[in-house]
């Protein structure tokens, strides 16, 4: 009599059949908690940024740093963080321009350089883990120019530098409802990096810059009182112009374009954005 050893083919393929429908039915939930995972990152993120923008005017008599990252204090205020830079022979060097390469070394130095590090000494607390712009590049290449790591930025309602702009935290009334920091995806041509911060008109009925959509069709923000939260969109177009403004403007809401019929997500960044205006005046 002869002992047969090891498996049949059908038998194989049963069990590659079933690990296959096993797969299918856990991918999606894998899938979800690894979003879950980076969402959760994302809000810590905020929460240490927004808690160090408020330590910051704490320790200077309710005064805020500049909102921009530009490479030198303007009008006696010091930039929340600074564009790429090179240390230089002890010397720093801006790296910022068009088309100029630069290393995540670079990126780093530029982050510890704003007058945040002080209060927020994690350059991990910058960059958003779905935000995969670090590897990819944007919709303008891959090259080192376009991978960007720095995640957040300020509304540049405060921007701070110039003397019409905000200038005390404490201007602002009802903190739990005014964002602080915005997760946004710049991809604009104008450099290596954002150098200034997410500009929106309130009440223009339209959209600028686009938002970082790293969450499932959805964006954190924190806020003046330095709690984060996540904001699901309502308006597929949101998510569409965030993720392309070619094909929004092809669709009729490019930048700049008022959406029609409205955009009920306006109506939320309308009420959240700390000021009436894009800047203080």
């Amino acid at each position: 009599m002869v002992r047969r050893n090891g498996f049949t083919l059908i038998e194989l393929l049963v069990v590659i059949a079933i690990i296959a429908v096993l797969m299918a039915i856990l991918m999606p939930s894998l899938n979800i908690a690894r979003e879950q995972a980076r969402g959760i990152g994302c809000s810590s993120n905020q929460k240490t940024l927004a808690l160090g923008y408020i330590m910051y005017a704490g320790d200077n008599d309710d005064t805020v740093c500049g909102g921009w990252a530009l490479s030198s204090t303007v009008n006696g205020v010091p930039p929340w963080v600074m564009p790429p830079l090179e240390n230089s022979s002890g010397s720093i060097v801006p790296m910022g321009g068009a088309g100029v390469p630069v290393t995540r070394r670079q990126r780093y130095n530029g982050l510890m350089e704003g007058e945040l590090y002080k209060y927020v000494k994690d350059v991990g607390a910058y960059h958003c883990p779905g935000d995969n712009r670090v590897t990819r590049g944007t919709s303008l290449g891959t090259g080192l120019e376009y991978l960007i790591y720095r995640s957040y930025s300020l509304t540049d309602h405060m921007r701070a530098t110039e003397p019409s702009d905000p200038k005390k935290l404490s201007a602002f009334r009802s903190h739990a409802l005014k964002m602080l920091f915005v997760e946004e995806i710049y991809d604009g041509s104008a450099g290596n990096h954002n150098h200034a911060g997410w500009s929106y008109q309130p009440g223009a009925g339209s959209m600028w810059d686009p938002l970082g959509i790293f969450h499932s069709n959805a964006c954190t923000f924190s806020f003046m009182d330095g709690h984060a939260e996540r904001k699901k969109w309502d308006d597929h177009r949101t998510v569409i112009y965030c993720m392309s403004r070619s094909e929004a403007a092809s669709l009729g809401f490019g930048k700049d374009q008022r959406f029609n019929p409205p955009n009920v997500d306006l109506d939320w960044l309308d009420t959240h954005y700390p000021g009436k205006q894009q800047f203080g005046q």
